[in-house]
Protein backbone atom coordinates (compact mmCIF):
# COMPACT_ATOMS: atom_id res chain seq x y z
CA UNK A 1 0.00 0.00 0.00
CA UNK A 2 1.19 3.22 -1.32
CA UNK A 3 1.86 6.02 1.66
CA UNK A 4 1.58 9.98 0.32
CA UNK A 5 2.92 12.83 2.50
CA UNK A 6 0.30 14.85 3.70
CA UNK A 7 -0.05 18.51 4.94
CA UNK A 8 -1.56 17.22 8.55
CA UNK A 9 -0.12 17.88 12.24
CA UNK A 10 1.65 15.74 13.56
CA UNK A 11 3.47 14.92 10.53
CA UNK A 12 4.01 11.25 11.39
CA UNK A 13 0.07 10.90 11.24
CA UNK A 14 -0.33 7.64 9.52
CA UNK A 15 -2.52 8.16 6.62
CA UNK A 16 -2.38 5.94 4.02
CA UNK A 17 -3.41 6.66 0.28
CA UNK A 18 -4.20 9.90 1.46
CA UNK A 19 -5.18 12.03 -1.99
CA UNK A 20 -4.41 15.55 -2.00
CA UNK A 21 -7.06 18.55 -2.21
CA UNK A 22 -8.83 18.18 -6.13
CA UNK A 23 -10.02 21.69 -6.01
CA UNK A 24 -8.27 25.27 -4.35
CA UNK A 25 -9.90 26.02 -1.09
CA UNK A 26 -10.92 29.44 -1.95
CA UNK A 27 -13.28 27.55 -4.27
CA UNK A 28 -14.46 25.37 -0.84
CA UNK A 29 -15.16 28.90 1.04
CA UNK A 30 -16.38 30.50 -1.83
CA UNK A 31 -18.87 27.70 -2.05
CA UNK A 32 -19.73 27.35 2.04
CA UNK A 33 -20.16 31.10 2.19
CA UNK A 34 -22.41 31.11 -0.86
CA UNK A 35 -24.80 28.51 0.35
CA UNK A 36 -24.98 30.24 3.83
CA UNK A 37 -26.24 33.51 2.21
CA UNK A 38 -27.96 31.64 -0.37
CA UNK A 39 -30.00 29.49 3.42
CA UNK A 40 -30.31 33.02 5.36
CA UNK A 41 -31.60 34.99 2.41
CA UNK A 42 -34.22 32.15 1.42
CA UNK A 43 -35.13 31.69 5.15
CA UNK A 44 -35.62 35.32 5.34
CA UNK A 45 -37.56 36.03 2.05
CA UNK A 46 -39.86 33.30 3.83
CA UNK A 47 -40.35 34.39 7.21
CA UNK A 48 -41.42 37.98 5.97
CA UNK A 49 -42.85 37.28 2.30
CA UNK A 50 -45.52 35.24 3.35
CA UNK A 51 -48.88 36.18 4.90
CA UNK A 52 -48.82 33.25 7.46
CA UNK A 53 -45.55 34.67 9.11
CA UNK A 54 -46.39 38.38 9.30
CA UNK A 55 -46.55 37.70 12.95
CA UNK A 56 -42.56 37.31 12.97
CA UNK A 57 -40.65 39.60 14.69
CA UNK A 58 -37.43 40.84 13.39
CA UNK A 59 -35.01 38.73 16.10
CA UNK A 60 -37.51 35.18 15.24
CA UNK A 61 -36.63 35.97 11.88
CA UNK A 62 -33.02 35.90 12.45
CA UNK A 63 -33.56 33.42 14.68
CA UNK A 64 -35.29 30.80 11.86
CA UNK A 65 -32.61 32.11 9.38
CA UNK A 66 -29.79 30.90 11.94
CA UNK A 67 -30.99 27.77 13.03
CA UNK A 68 -31.91 26.90 9.29
CA UNK A 69 -28.35 27.40 7.94
CA UNK A 70 -26.94 25.81 11.64
CA UNK A 71 -29.24 22.67 10.91
CA UNK A 72 -28.17 22.11 7.39
CA UNK A 73 -24.43 22.51 8.22
CA UNK A 74 -24.91 19.85 10.97
CA UNK A 75 -26.60 17.84 8.85
CA UNK A 76 -24.93 17.81 5.73
CA UNK A 77 -21.35 18.52 5.84
CA UNK A 78 -20.89 16.87 9.63
CA UNK A 79 -23.02 14.23 8.99
CA UNK A 80 -20.47 13.86 5.92
CA UNK A 81 -17.55 13.28 8.38
CA UNK A 82 -18.65 10.80 10.27
CA UNK A 83 -20.43 8.70 7.28
CA UNK A 84 -17.13 8.97 4.73
CA UNK A 85 -14.32 7.75 7.57
CA UNK A 86 -11.98 7.70 4.01
CA UNK A 87 -13.04 10.74 3.19
CA UNK A 88 -8.84 11.73 2.56
CA UNK A 89 -9.11 8.71 0.23
CA UNK A 90 -11.16 10.04 -2.11
CA UNK A 91 -10.29 11.29 -5.13
CA UNK A 92 -13.11 11.68 -7.18
CA UNK A 93 -13.21 15.79 -6.36
CA UNK A 94 -16.50 15.45 -4.21
CA UNK A 95 -17.11 18.73 -2.80
CA UNK A 96 -17.82 17.76 1.00
CA UNK A 97 -14.83 15.10 1.23
CA UNK A 98 -12.52 18.16 0.07
CA UNK A 99 -14.07 20.14 2.38
CA UNK A 100 -12.87 17.83 5.18
CA UNK A 101 -9.53 17.20 3.76
CA UNK A 102 -9.29 21.36 4.10
CA UNK A 103 -10.62 21.26 7.88
CA UNK A 104 -8.15 18.44 8.46
CA UNK A 105 -5.36 20.81 8.43
CA UNK A 106 -6.53 22.52 11.27
CA UNK A 107 -7.59 19.77 13.01
CA UNK A 108 -6.53 16.23 12.17
CA UNK A 109 -8.46 13.88 14.51
CA UNK A 110 -11.09 14.16 11.58
CA UNK A 111 -8.82 12.51 9.33
CA UNK A 112 -7.96 9.90 12.17
CA UNK A 113 -11.41 9.31 13.13
CA UNK A 114 -10.25 10.07 16.86
CA UNK A 115 -13.07 9.01 18.97
CA UNK A 116 -14.50 11.60 20.55
CA UNK A 117 -14.43 13.76 17.19
CA UNK A 118 -16.23 11.30 15.72
CA UNK A 119 -19.40 10.65 18.59
CA UNK A 120 -19.58 14.60 18.84
CA UNK A 121 -20.22 15.15 15.33
CA UNK A 122 -22.37 12.06 15.06
CA UNK A 123 -24.55 14.06 18.02
CA UNK A 124 -24.35 16.97 16.39
CA UNK A 125 -25.26 16.04 12.81
CA UNK A 126 -27.83 13.55 13.57
CA UNK A 127 -29.59 15.01 16.50
CA UNK A 128 -28.99 18.42 16.40
CA UNK A 129 -29.42 18.93 12.76
CA UNK A 130 -32.92 17.44 12.10
CA UNK A 131 -33.47 19.25 14.89
CA UNK A 132 -32.76 22.27 13.97
CA UNK A 133 -35.27 23.11 11.09
CA UNK A 134 -38.12 21.58 13.01
CA UNK A 135 -36.90 24.53 15.79
CA UNK A 136 -37.48 26.77 12.25
CA UNK A 137 -41.08 25.37 11.86
CA UNK A 138 -42.18 25.94 15.86
CA UNK A 139 -40.99 29.76 15.04
CA UNK A 140 -43.22 30.43 12.43
CA UNK A 141 -46.21 28.60 13.54
CA UNK A 142 -45.49 29.69 17.70
CA UNK A 143 -45.56 26.47 18.48
CA UNK A 144 -45.40 26.90 22.55
CA UNK A 145 -42.29 24.69 22.90
CA UNK A 146 -40.28 27.00 20.78
CA UNK A 147 -38.25 28.24 23.01
CA UNK A 148 -37.31 24.65 25.23
CA UNK A 149 -36.01 23.15 22.06
CA UNK A 150 -33.95 26.29 21.08
CA UNK A 151 -32.71 26.17 24.82
CA UNK A 152 -32.34 22.56 24.66
CA UNK A 153 -30.55 22.38 21.01
CA UNK A 154 -28.20 26.01 21.90
CA UNK A 155 -26.95 23.93 25.36
CA UNK A 156 -26.47 21.28 23.12
CA UNK A 157 -24.15 23.31 20.94
CA UNK A 158 -22.34 25.10 23.81
CA UNK A 159 -21.63 21.95 25.21
CA UNK A 160 -20.23 20.39 22.18
CA UNK A 161 -18.26 23.10 21.31
CA UNK A 162 -16.65 24.00 24.65
CA UNK A 163 -15.60 20.11 24.61
CA UNK A 164 -13.98 20.41 21.47
CA UNK A 165 -11.65 23.02 22.44
CA UNK A 166 -11.30 21.71 26.23
CA UNK A 167 -9.61 18.61 24.35
CA UNK A 168 -7.32 20.80 22.30
CA UNK A 169 -6.44 22.27 24.67
CA UNK A 170 -5.65 19.64 27.14
CA UNK A 171 -3.65 17.87 24.14
CA UNK A 172 -1.55 20.98 23.14
CA UNK A 173 -2.96 21.89 20.19
CA UNK A 174 -1.26 19.32 18.46
CA UNK A 175 -3.25 18.52 16.03
CA UNK A 176 -3.79 21.63 14.18
CA UNK A 177 -1.05 23.33 11.76
CA UNK A 178 0.56 26.77 13.17
CA UNK A 179 -0.48 28.71 10.05
CA UNK A 180 -3.22 31.37 11.12
CA UNK A 181 -5.70 30.33 8.41
CA UNK A 182 -5.75 27.23 9.82
CA UNK A 183 -5.58 27.84 13.54
CA UNK A 184 -7.10 31.08 14.14
CA UNK A 185 -9.48 31.30 11.40
CA UNK A 186 -10.58 27.75 10.85
CA UNK A 187 -9.84 26.33 14.03
CA UNK A 188 -10.64 29.28 16.61
CA UNK A 189 -12.74 31.81 14.93
CA UNK A 190 -15.36 29.48 13.18
CA UNK A 191 -15.88 27.43 15.82
CA UNK A 192 -16.40 30.25 18.30
CA UNK A 193 -19.61 31.20 16.29
CA UNK A 194 -21.08 28.09 17.70
CA UNK A 195 -20.25 29.78 21.27
CA UNK A 196 -21.23 32.91 20.61
CA UNK A 197 -24.80 32.49 18.68
CA UNK A 198 -25.75 29.67 20.53
CA UNK A 199 -25.85 31.52 24.11
CA UNK A 200 -27.41 34.51 22.60
CA UNK A 201 -30.19 32.18 21.70
CA UNK A 202 -29.97 30.45 25.09
CA UNK A 203 -30.32 33.88 26.49
CA UNK A 204 -33.16 35.01 24.39
CA UNK A 205 -34.91 31.30 25.05
CA UNK A 206 -34.15 32.24 29.06
CA UNK A 207 -35.98 35.42 28.82
CA UNK A 208 -38.65 33.97 27.13
CA UNK A 209 -39.80 31.14 28.99
CA UNK A 210 -39.23 33.11 32.70
CA UNK A 211 -41.77 35.88 31.60
CA UNK A 212 -44.30 33.00 30.71
CA UNK A 213 -43.48 31.31 33.94
CA UNK A 214 -43.90 35.24 35.34
CA UNK A 215 -46.53 35.78 34.29
CA UNK A 216 -48.39 32.36 35.18
CA UNK A 217 -47.67 33.02 38.60
CA UNK A 218 -50.93 32.33 41.08
CA UNK A 219 -51.96 36.19 42.88
CA UNK A 220 -51.62 36.00 46.34
CA UNK A 221 -54.59 35.81 48.41
CA UNK A 222 -55.94 38.79 50.20
CA UNK A 223 -56.15 37.90 53.37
Amino acid sequence: MTVRAHPYFPLDLHLPEYVPLQVDFVYILGVFFAAVVLVFAGTWVLSGGCRRHKHLTTTERLLACWFMVTGLIHFVIEGWVVAKADFYQDASGNYLSDTWKEYSKADSRYASRDSFIISMEAITAFLWGPLCPLLVHAIFAVKPWRYTLMAVVSVGQIYGDVLYYGTCFLEGFIHSRPEPLYFWFYFVLINAIWIVVPFLCLLHAWNKISAAVGSSKPKAKRR
